[in-house]
């Protein structure tokens, strides 16, 4: 049996492979024979396997149900434990083979093994209707309904050459039909009939090429007969097997059933499709221009080794699925039909019924908390349609539903082994989880946001909250919460349910504790945890959370927020360090400010962040018929202007205001922190923010407010307002282009005049635009034919056409920008705009990151300062500032262009843009609010640079930077102390 069995896998693992040598065009050489000999011997092997697995299982008629649960289970166990083993050796992880795993005869995972499977539950009336037959009638049967593929050379019964289940069936059922036959044939008759028919299948394979020469002039069916379907290789397996079945016989039914679950596995191991593609590349990296026989070879010993880990994994899976079966189902007195095998399952539900109840209870739980977090009971996905969110979970979310299931019940595990009381753990957890549900609910309503566990630290100030909430909820809360304890007390008095033992109660609270556990790493890129988790539909994304909510689940979400490492700490970071650094960096601010007259509560300045603002006639292949901006180029030729790295392409808003407003790269952060706004601030106990050098600051956003948690953000910085629609402070003067969504730039720079005029001076604000937001191809504006898009980049008319729309609703900003800057240059009080775009829209098709990057990365800036700033010390133009910059780099040069002193942070950020290249996730990526890539240099001519290729001045002011931005935001906070540094 291990003979076969090593056959087994060694033919399925080699012969995968993509073999040249067998794929013939000019001629037949020795190398092509030898091959076609070691493949023909294996897949005799394969055919053989089948017809003794029948020997093997044959008597087991009236246990065959049971059986086939076994055999279900051992393909359930291996196959996941396959996946677990793909997992650490390839880092990969697919939710469709856990699928495959639990369906396996459905999903057609394994043809052959379900082959089997579905023998065993047809064996008994097989063996009724054929046993009647004679050995040799059995023989006529065989060879009707496995050769018609070779005989005729098509395959009504799907017997895919011997590779699909209708194979499978039939030579499990040949082997079980003759294990129950008298056979008058002699042994040594039957192998030598046997390897005739083998050596006639091999001589067949050997002459098949010539054939096919001298027929069809070309070698297309030269591999007619290279299969284990083939007539002779079944005849083979057919008279082989008769040879062998004295000796079977004799075997005692114990060990039969051993070797047939040993069978069984190898059968699965040598079929399966999750480890077999990863030895494939092994061997093809590993002997890339190899002989094919000396491939055939190493393959040959690495069999030899796994066969090591099959009886290995044979005696785990004995302990795993053999044993447990055996003691519990076969050996009790159930009965030998399916019938009775259903009446113990029943038995054994209403035994259990209090489990399954509360499994139920947990789907049901699950199932609503989505619902709870869907206003109006809908879910509207990103710019696209809105869908029933009882329909779109139930139909497109199924596994989310499971995994938020999970949740609760490892909750109730973790309830249940600590107080051993069934209605405790069952109505304490499902109260729980409703005042929870409801919670989110009000939640949504005000925030349009999920609980996330930065707002866990709220619960401080639970006294505070109390007083917030309405008398009528609360009420109502504290009735329902009284009389959620008097059932739970009831029950446990009435119906008083049997307790655990303290060693059950020890592996409840274990499994709890290691299902949670991953939480701390679901978002550690390309971790394991996160390749599951993803593989099964999980969707870490942070940008909305309220979306990702509704999608993934409010506690699967919450879960999702719980894994966030700021940034790795830098080598020397202490409390001395930083204080050395405050020293270093105010003196150098000291002797900036020797040259600076002006002072930030003197100044009005304003940060325009321009919803995709980017020249597409910059992007490589493409060309307009027309400049869209034309008024802002002007602008840009006579001020202080350039083009601005993003870290973003098609998206990644709010990553790029962090930065501007902060001074902070989110290159530094780790890998698990692609989202500042959602993911660290909130967590702040303080965070520093430009506008905090200010006496007053406002941030407009014409759109809704709720979009990376902009309200508990810009608190977090200290903005004062924030006008966003539905907020306290309204957006007026609304104004819309053609059949645009949004609110334009007008309306967003109405709005910022308005307040500019209102509060006066020495104030700062923080504009950002929503016109010209995706989607690009749903005809927004008329006219569009003025900015035709060309070139080589536009791959299709539905790219030149979003192009195309796209550059027209730039037109549109540029006469909003032109606009804008005349009526500041009338205001009579130093007024400087930093103007610029976040990123490209995410529509250039045509291009390919790895080539283009750096330009799909780079949008158009300008600084800008009013005649009465002009007059007053700011500059015109900086000529230094000219080129590539980084969103981080704005405050230092607004402090240059409006001649403002700073501070020691604005010192350092000096220093940053003067001497280090502009700093970004890679830009060959286009990832947004996904997971950080490691921190790329870009020179002002676009070449990247790693951190090893910086002058020795370089790394140390950038290692200067790490240690500040850690401090501030990972760190102590040391130096947000010291008032010169940060005030």
């Amino acid at each position: 049996m291990a003979i076969l069995t090593l056959l087994l896998i060694y033919g399925q693992q080699y012969w995968q492979l993509d073999l040249v040598d067998l794929n013939l065009t000019t001629k037949v050489t020795t190398e092509y024979n030898k091959l076609v000999f070691y493949k023909g011997i294996t897949f005799l092997g394969k055919t053989l396997y089948l017809v003794v697995l029948g020997f093997l299982l044959a008597s087991e008629t009236k246990l065959r149900y049971l059986r086939v649960a076994k055999l279900w289970l051992i393909t359930v166990v291996t196959s996941i434990t396959l996946q677990v083993v793909v997992l650490y050796l390839n880092d990969s992880f697919s939710g469709s083979d856990l699928y495959n795993s639990l369906l396996p005869l459905l999903r057609n995972t394994y043809p052959l093994a379900s082959g089997v499977m579905l023998g065993l539950c047809l064996l008994k009336k097989a063996q009724e209707y054929f046993l009647k037959l004679s050995w040799r009638q059995i023989l006529v049967v065989t060879i009707i309904l496995t050769g018609s593929p070779t005989i005729f050379g098509q395959d009504p019964l799907a017997m895919w050459s011997g590779t699909g289940l209708t194979f499978g069936l039939v030579m499990f059922l040949v082997g079980a039909l003759i294990a129950k036959k008298q056979v008058d044939i002699q042994p040594w008759l039957a192998l030598a009939l046997g390897l005739i028919s083998g050596g006639v299948y091999l001589l067949l394979n050997y002459w098949m090429p010539y054939i096919s020469r001298d027929i069809h002039g070309d070698y297309s069916t030269a591999g007619r007969f290279l299969n284990n379907g083939a007539l002779p290789a079944v005849l083979f397996a057919f008279f082989v097997g008769l040879a062998l079945l004295p000796y079977f016989r004799g075997i005692r039914r114990r060990w039969r059933l051993t070797f047939a679950n040993f069978a069984y596995l190898g059968l699965l191991l040598a079929t399966n499709n999750v480890v077999l593609p990863i030895v494939k590349n092994y061997f093809d990296k590993k002997y890339p221009n190899t002989d094919v026989l000396i491939k055939a070879k190493a393959v040959f010993t690495q069999c030899l080794g796994q066969m090591g880990w099959l009886i290995l994994g044979t005696i785990i899976l004995a302990l795993l699925a053999y044993l447990p079966l055996n003691t519990y189902l076969i050996r009790k007195s159930y009965g030998y039909d399916l019938v009775d095998v259903l009446r113990s399952t029943r038995s054994w539900c209403q035994s259990n019924k209090r489990y399954l109840y509360g499994l139920i209870g947990a789907i049901i739980l699950a199932y609503s908390s989505f619902i709870f977090v869907s206003p109006n009971f809908k879910i509207t996905l990103n710019m696209g349609p809105t869908y029933s969110a009882w329909q779109y979970v139930f139909l497109a979310r199924p596994m989310m539903i499971w995994l938020n299931a999970l949740i609760i019940i490892a909750l109730w595990c973790l309830l249940f082994g600590i107080t051993n009381r069934y209605w405790v753990s069952t109505l304490g957890v499902a109260i729980s989880m409703l005042v929870l549900f409801v919670t989110e609910n009000i939640k949504v309503g005000i925030r349009n946001e999920p609980i996330l566990p930065s707002e866990i630290v709220m619960l401080k100030a639970i006294g505070e909250l109390l007083h917030m909430a309405d008398t009528i909820l609360l009420v109502g809360g504290a009735l329902g919460l009284s009389l959620g304890i008097g059932l739970i007390v009831y029950l446990e008095k009435k119906y008083p349910q049997s307790k655990l033992k303290w060693y059950s109660r020890l592996v409840l609270i274990a499994v709890a504790c290691l299902f949670f556990s991953p939480s701390f790493f679901l978002n550690h890129n390309k971790g394991k945890m996160h390749i599951v988790s993803t593989s099964l539909g999980n969707d870490p994304t942070f940008y909305n959370q309220l979306l990702v909510a509704q999608q993934n689940g409010p506690l699967l979400q919450f879960l999702n927020n719980v894994d966030t490492q700021v940034m790795v700490k830098p080598a020397g970071y202490s409390k001395a360090k930083m204080a050395a650094i405050a020293k270093k960096y105010n003196l150098k601010a000291d002797l900036i400010n020797q040259t600076r007259k002006n002072d930030w509560h003197n100044q009005s300045v304003i940060f325009s962040l321009s919803e995709s603002f980017a020249n597409p006639n910059r992007v490589p292949g493409v060309e307009l018929a027309n400049n869209p901006i034309k008024r802002i180029d002007n602008l840009m030729a006579k001020n202080t202007s350039g083009l601005m790295l993003s870290s973003g392409y098609g998206g990644g808003t709010a990553n790029i205001e962090y930065m501007t407003l902060t001074g902070l790269t989110v290159a530094n952060f780790s890998a698990t922190l692609p989202t500042p706004y959602t993911q660290l601030v909130p967590f702040q106990k303080q965070a520093w923010s430009f506008n905090q050098l200010f006496a007053k600051s406002t941030a407009i956003h014409p759109y809704q407010g709720v979009f990376y948690s902009r309200p508990t953000t810009y608190k977090k910085f200290g903005f004062e307002r924030f006008y966003h629609l539905g907020s306290k402070y309204k957006i007026t003067v609304k104004e819309k282009i053609d059949r645009s969504p949004y609110l334009d730039d007008n309306t967003a720079f109405a709005n910022t005049l308005k307040v500019l005029k209102e509060r006066g001076n020495g104030q700062f604000i923080n504009l950002v635009s929503m016109q010209n937001h995706f989607p690009y191809d749903k005809d927004f504006y008329d006219g569009t034919e003025k900015y035709t898009a060309n070139g080589s980049a536009i791959v299709d008319e539905n790219t030149a056409n979003m192009v195309s729309d796209f550059a027209t609703g730039l037109s549109y900003t540029d006469k909003a920008v032109a606009n804008f800057i005349k009526e500041i240059d009338k205001i009579q009080r130093p007024v400087t705009i930093v103007f610029y775009g976040d990123h490209l829209p995410g529509i250039y098709n045509g291009n390919d990151m790895k080539k283009d990057g750096v330009v799909l990365h780079e949008t158009d800036y300008f600084i800008y300062s009013n005649k009465y700033a002009r007059k007053h010390g700011a500059k015109t133009k900086m000529v230094k500032a000219t080129g590539l910059v980084a969103p981080n780099d704005f405050p230092a040069m607004v402090a240059e262009q409006t001649n403002s002193k700073v501070n020691g942070y604005l010192a350092l950020l000096t220093e940053v843009k003067a001497d280090l290249p502009a700093m970004s996730t890679d830009p060959k990526m286009n990832a947004t609010n996904n997971y950080n890539t490691m921190v790329s240099f870009v020179t002002k001519k676009g070449k990247i640079l790693k951190l090893e290729q910086l002058t020795p001045k370089q790394q140390k002011l950038y290692h200067d930077y790490q240690l500040v931005q850690y401090d501030m935001t990972a760190g102590k906070q040391y130096l947000l102390k010291n008032h010169d540094f940060s005030k």
